[in-house]
Parts: C-alpha cells; sequence; structure tokens
C-alpha cells in the first residue's frame, strides 16, 4: 500500500466484524503479508511507511497512529491499489485495529464562528424583509475552504469588507422601508447654467439659449420608478409661420412636445407628466422646428429659436407601492411624540429574527438608541426605522452566527435557537422561518422526534432547492462554470446562455433526486436530465422548444451528472477534453480520494498540432505516463478520465477525436474492466467510497468545518444508514442526528 497518495479501488460496501481478540502475529499479520508487505518494507516504503518493523504485538502498540492511519483508508477501500481483499477480510482487519486501539472516538468538532456568506446574505435579506438584494453586485467572492464557501475559518470580516456590509445594510434598509413623503413632493431645479447645451447654442446670463435644433438638459437621479413632472420655464423667438416647438426628452427620446408661444418678455412654464423609471435619468427639452430665411423681408421674421431659463422635476407624485416589509412595520402615520415607543416596537418584532434568538430590553434599547443618535433633527418615523434596520444589519448578531461558548464543560449541546440557525442555514441558507422559530421558543426542537419532523417538513419546502444551488454545485465543482471559456473558434454557439442552462440542468437534476427520494446511485446512473432547446440541440435530444428548463427522457451513458455539460465543461482544458482533470474529479468528488499535488514540470506535455495528427490523445498520455514521476497518480487519473472521453470538451457525444477512433474502455487498479462512460458509471456508482464521499461532503457543509479524525464513527453511522435507505433525505436527517451537528466543543485548551 502507498499512503501518500491514495490508491482508487472499487469494491462492495464496507461492513465491521467483531472484534477480534487475536494477536497481531496471528490477526493482522497476514493480512499485511498478503496485500501490504511488498510495497511498505524498509527504509523505501513507498509512502515513507515501513510495516515489516511491527514484529509483535509490542511494537504494534507503540504505533497507535500508525494504525489509525491504516484503518482509514482501509475503510475507505482506498488500499491496497491491486490484487484486493474481500470484504471479508477487510472488515477483519478493521475489526483487529478496533479491538486493539479503539475506534476513533466521536468528536462533535468545534466549527469557528462564522459570518454570513453571500449567497446566505441574499437569501436571509430576502426572507426577512421580502426584498431582493444582489450581494454579488457589492461584495467579494467568499473565501472556500475544504471544497465550501460555509467554513467558518475561511470567512473573516476584514476592515474594508466591514465596510461593504455597513453599505448593503443601508441599501437594504431603503429597499426595505421607504421613507418618502409623497404628498408633498421633492422638487429638483436645474437652472441655466446647469444645463448641458447639445447642438448649437450659448448661455446668455440666465438663460441656455438655442438658435437650431438641440437639447439642453440635466442628469437627475429619480430615487424610484413613479409618476413625475417635468417643468421648464422656456420662451421662443417667433419666425415663419409656426410657433416655437419644443420636446420633452428623457434620455433622449422624446416623451412629448409642446407649443411655445412665450416671448423672451413673458417666459412661461410648460410642463409634462410622465412615469419615470428610478435611477440616474438625462431629462432635458430639446428645440424641435428650427427655422431660418435671411430673405424674409421683416427681420423679425428671419430666425426662430428657443431659449430655456430652468427645468425641473418633480416627484414622484404618486403613492409608492410600500413593500411587504413596511407594511408589516409601518402600518400608519405616527405622530412625532410617539416615535419612541413605536420604533421599540418595531426593534422588538425585527431583532430576534434578524438576529436569530430572543432579545433582552437593553439591547432593543441600544438599537434604539443608535437609531436616535444618527437620525437628523425633524427626521421621519420611516426614517429612524431605516437606521434601526441598518444598526441591525451591521451588528454582528446579523452578520455573523454567534453560538455561545460554554466554560464548565468540554462539549455541549448547542441551544434551541442555535440548533435552529444551524438546521435552516443547512437546509435552506437562510434564517429559520416562524415554524422552527416557535419550535425552538418552545425548547421541543431538540428532542430527536420534532427535530426528525421539522427536518421532513424544511426538505418539502421550495427553499431546500438552496442544497442543490450550493451544496450540489460546489460538490461538483460547477460553481465557477462562469471561468470556462471554450475556445469559441472550436465550439461556437456555446455561450454564457448555454452554460448556464448547463448549470442548472445539474442543480434541477439534484433537486429532482433530493425531492423525489432516489436513490443516491441515480446522481451518477440516471435515466432523465433537464434541458431547454439550446441545450438539447447540444446534446442532440430532439423534439425540446423554448428557453424554459424541462424534465426529458434519456438513455445511457448521457444520465447522471457525469454527463452532464456542467462537469464536462468544468474538467476540460478550453480547446481539448482533459482525462486527467476528470480523472481528478472523480477522485476528489466522488470517491474522496484526492492525488496529490503534482510534481515540478508534471504539466509538460505534447498537445502540437503534428502531435495531435500523429496520435490519438491516449496514445500520447500513455508515453506522458512512461515518466515515474508521472505513472502512479495518472495510471489512476487517466484510466477514470478516459472513460468519458466519448463527450467532448463541451458536453457533446463522438465516436472520434478528429482523425482518431475514441477509446474510452478502461481496466481499474483492481483488474475490473469497464467499457466506455456507461461501464464506468455502473461501477462508480455501485462502489462502497462513493456513499460515504457524499456523507463527507455533506459532514462537511453542514457545520462549516473541516473533517476530523473524530469524524470517521460519525461517517460509519452515516454510510451504515445509506445502506438501509440510500436516499439524500435520509443521509440529511442522519446528519442532523450526530453529535457534530447538535453539539459544540470547547476550544483548545479551555476544557
Amino acid at each position: 500500500m502507498r499512503w501518500g497518495v491514495p490508491v482508487l479501488l472499487l469494491v462492495g460496501a464496507v461492513g465491521l466484524g467483531a472484534p477480534e481478540r487475536a494477536s497481531f502475529d496471528d490477526g493482522l499479520r497476514p493480512f499485511l503479508e498478503a496485500h501490504c508487505l511488498s510495497c511498505h518494507t524498509g527504509k523505501k516504503g513507498k509512502g515513507d511507511l515501513d510495516l515489516e518493523r511491527f514484529d509483535g504485538d509490542a511494537a504494534a502498540a507503540a504505533a497507535p497512529e500508525v494504525w489509525r492511519a491504516v484503518r482509514r483508508r482501509l475503510v475507505r477501500r482506498e488500499m491496497p491499489p491491486e490484487g484486493g481483499p474481500t470484504a471479508a477480510e477487510y472488515d477483519a482487519a478493521v475489526a483487529w485495529i478496533d479491538a486493539r486501539f479503539g475506534r476513533p472516538e466521536a468528536d462533535p468538532g468545534r466549527a469557528t464562528i462564522r459570518r454570513l456568506n453571500r449567497t446566505e446574505y441574499e437569501n436571509t435579506v430576502r426572507d426577512l424583509f421580502g426584498v431582493d438584494f444582489d450581494a454579488r453586485a457589492l461584495f467579494p467572492a467568499d473565501e472556500v475552504g475544504h471544497g465550501f464557501d460555509t467554513i467558518g475559518d475561511v470567512l473573516a470580516l476584514p476592515p474594508a469588507l466591514f465596510e461593504k456590509y455597513l453599505l448593503a445594510a443601508e441599501q437594504v434598509a431603503r429597499l426595505a422601508i421607504v421613507d418618502e413623503d409623497w404628498e408633498n413632493p421633492a422638487v429638483r431645479r436645474f437652472d441655466a447654467g446647469a444645463l448641458a447645451i447639445a447642438g448649437n447654442g450659448n448661455r446668455r446670463g440666465d438663460t441656455a439659449f438655442l438658435y437650431s435644433s438641440g437639447e439642453v438638459s440635466a442628469s437627475c437621479t429619480l430615487p424610484r420608478d413613479g409618476e413625475y413632472v417635468i417643468r421648464a420655464r422656456c420662451w421662443g423667438q417667433q419666425a415663419g409661420l409656426e410657433t416655437v416647438r419644443m420636446a420633452f426628452r428623457v434620455d433622449g427620446r422624446a416623451e412629448a412636445h409642446a407649443d411655445v408661444p412665450a416671448t423672451a418678455k413673458e417666459p412661461a412654464v410648460y410642463e409634462h407628466r410622465a412615469r419615470l423609471a428610478g435611477g440616474e435619468r438625462r431629462i432635458g427639452v430639446a428645440f424641435v422646428n428650427d427655422y431660418y430665411n435671411p430673405r424674409d423681408p421683416d427681420p423679425s421674421q428671419r430666425d426662430r429659436n428657443f431659449a430655456a431659463e430652468w427645468i425641473e422635476v418633480v416627484g414622484p407624485i404618486d403613492a409608492p407601492v410600500l413593500p411587504a416589509a413596511h407594511r408589516a412595520l409601518v402600518p400608519e402615520r405616527v405622530p412625532a411624540e410617539r416615535h419612541d415607543a413605536a420604533l421599540r416596537r418595531v426593534i422588538e418584532t425585527l431583532a430576534p429574527k434578524a438576529w436569530r434568538r430572543p432579545v433582552t430590553a437593553e439591547e432593543v434599547e441600544g438599537v434604539r438608541g443608535a437609531a436616535a443618535r444618527a437620525a437628523p433633527e425633524g427626521a421621519s418615523f420611516e426614517k429612524r426605522v431605516q437606521l434601526a434596520v441598518t444598526t441591525l444589519l451591521a451588528s454582528p448578531h446579523f452578520l455573523f452566527r454567534i453560538e455561545r461558548d460554554r466554560l464548565d464543560a468540554g462539549a455541549w449541546p448547542v441551544d434551541d435557537f442555535e440548533l435552529a440557525t444551524r438546521l435552516s442555514y443547512f437546509l435552506w441558507s437562510s434564517l429559520p422561518d416562524d415554524a422552527l422559530f416557535a419550535a425552538a421558543a418552545g425548547g421541543t426542537l431538540s428532542s430527536e422526534a420534532v427535530l426528525r419532523a421539522q427536518v421532513r417538513r424544511m426538505l418539502k419546502d421550495a427553499r431546500a432547492s438552496a442544497l442543490a444551488r450550493n451544496f450540489a454545485t460546489q460538490w461538483l465543482q460547477v460553481r465557477g462554470l462562469d471561468d470556462a471559456r471554450p475556445d469559441p473558434a472550436l465550439f461556437p454557439g456555446v455561450d454564457d446562455a448555454l452554460l448556464d442552462a448547463m448549470r442548472e440542468e445539474t442543480v434541477l437534476y439534484f433537486d429532482a433526486v433530493l425531492r423525489e427520494g432516489r436513490d443516491v446511485k441515480e446522481l451518477i446512473e440516471g435515466d432523465f436530465t433537464f434541458v431547454n432547446e439550446a441545450l438539447a440541440g447540444h446534446y442532440g435530444i430532439p423534439g425540446v422548444r423554448g428557453p424554459a428548463m424541462r424534465r426529458v427522457p434519456v438513455a445511457a451513458p448521457r444520465g447522471g451528472v457525469l454527463a452532464h455539460g456542467s462537469v464536462l465543461v468544468s474538467t476540460s482544458n478550453p480547446t481539448r477534453t482533459s482525462p486527467v482533470r476528470r480523472g481528478k474529479w472523480i477522485l476528489e468528488a466522488l470517491l474522496d480520494a484526492p492525488p496529490p499535488p503534482p510534481p515540478p514540470g508534471a504539466d509538460q506535455f505534447d498537445d502540437s498540432e503534428k502531435a495531435r495528427a500523429d496520435a490519438s490523445l491516449r496514445e500520447r498520455m500513455e508515453v506522458h505516463r512512461q515518466d515515474p514521476n508521472c505513472a502512479v497518480c495518472h495510471a489512476r487519473m487517466d484510466t477514470l478520465g478516459f472513460g468519458l472521453e466519448n463527450f467532448d470538451a463541451v458536453g457533446r457525444w463522438r465516436d472520434r477525436d478528429g482523425p482518431h477512433p475514441v477509446d474510452s474502455d478502461g481496466v481499474l487498479p483492481d483488474g475490473r474492466r469497464f467499457a466506455g462512460a456507461a461501464g464506468l458509471k455502473g461501477i462508480l456508482a455501485a462502489a462502497a467510497a462513493f456513499p460515504r464521499s457524499l456523507a463527507k461532503h455533506r459532514l462537511v457543509y453542514a457545520p462549516g468545518r473541516g473533517p476530523g479524525d473524530g469524524d470517521e464513527a460519525a461517517l460509519d453511522t452515516l454510510v451504515d444508514a445509506l445502506r438501509k435507505d440510500p436516499t439524500l433525505p435520509r443521509l440529511i436527517e442522519e446528519i442532523v442526528m450526530l453529535d457534530a451537528f447538535r453539539m459544540r466543543r470547547a476550544a483548545e485548551g479551555e476544557e
């Protein structure tokens, strides 16, 4: 066995046998001689592991850490690479180690207190206030640890990022609470000196003058979509048979026209009422009927011109559509003398939800006082509520998922509100709903029956799609599909819209396997998928019309995530497939057996045009693997990756790669053969390592911490549960019941 480089061995399910009382020489030595010592003997043993040195019970007992490492690899069926033991032999070896050294002690672990990531922030704001806030437009991408952006150790909050969270809090407050006196609308005036002149014109004192067709305008920020009045004080220098005529313009488009009979002696105000979109708008008036006739016998009739003294934008003048949060928190006008009392009630309602726990009277008063100090003199009640919302959202109690430590215990159950928060962010990537809060407030959530019932209820909720959109896309490494850029010259038509459809296919597929309680093997082998017209055409699936994603039946080998364009594009190079990347992906995502980092120079590979013409990719990689530095890892990764070689770099089926026929058959390290993608998927779906890998990735994502030795017993429990009920709902439910999910451990040195 080689311990520094995990080796793939696909065999049956793991089952631990009864503890053995035999000595080392009788109980474990025969196993080592049959399967391990050929590689792990002496100072040059692979992975720097010498198992020959253990010559009896005393020597074995002196190195418990070695046998715990051996156990981990035996349980995962990672070792040995060839001529593998039978399931009974594996179980007997593990049982002997457990009997001598004890099974790894269960440990709930300790998740670092962490802030909400971007997705969680968006979802929490949505569920708290009913407003959509684009956190991705403001916050940088979250750091990733152990493959996920839910890991507390990497979700820090440096000062520069806190400033963005403060800005976000202010923006969310304005979206949730409307501070607008629409009965006394704002007036924005732009005098001639502030007006931009487009066309032939100039400024004459307090007038913007146009002596041919043109426009005078100003940039104006409108607070929201609504009804506005555009006013302009104008006059004309009349000439010819027509009256001076102007157009009201918004962003250069004419909204309405008006005759301007007024003259310089008696300017007049002209106005137009329009529905305008909020945001930055250019508001102006244009001179549209220029006239010039120097031969007219009456000099006063020779030249028609236009002048504007100012432009005003009044509004919005219509009543705003109040967000649901505003209607709930500010149901009526509040007179000034009642502001403090009413604001306390708002905070008492909102703070427990925002901070995901009960709040004290002192905390309520602290938020009210902060809002009062920040409010300008004469501020409206709505403005005060906005400031209170900003204070709540800028607090660490909102930004962080805080769990209180105890100094009187080494490990303890988290309280019901902390458990509710763990559960909701695991399943929904958002805050607990009223039903979950009620169970926590009643002190019943921590009971097994209530907790299981809540998990089942929550998995039926639409918000559980977060498991597909957040967990699955990271586990399957397709979240970053936007960064994959297939060469447009080689793969025309593979645009952003098609890549989005590929990722959505994977999200909808995982969600279907979850909600329908399908066997987890269908993640690898399935008979349906989701496509729209563009993706169906890309795959060669007939009969699909329109941009909407829909469920369609598919035949092998198109079923399962290994055939999804999202996976196949993410594991390819821009110009060709990459069996290495695809094999590495299988090892990492599906089998939890990641290869070590490549040695220096490992990326040297002849991919020239001549090389491609002379030999197939597989033939060239066979030569590449003759290098001993490459062979150890590539013999495993490449075999797996070539099983998917019938799928090109953008996920289309092919039988030839240029002039060369595709060879997608392979032989695994244990000697078993497979024929193409369908055969490979069959073996992977039956592998004992797959459900354990799925369980481990879930167990990392759920509490937000990296794996530890204390998780081995928990993983054994989860794998046993999957044997009895191989579905995602059962896996999720059993994760929630683990100490790793329901308990918290003291930091090192605090016990």
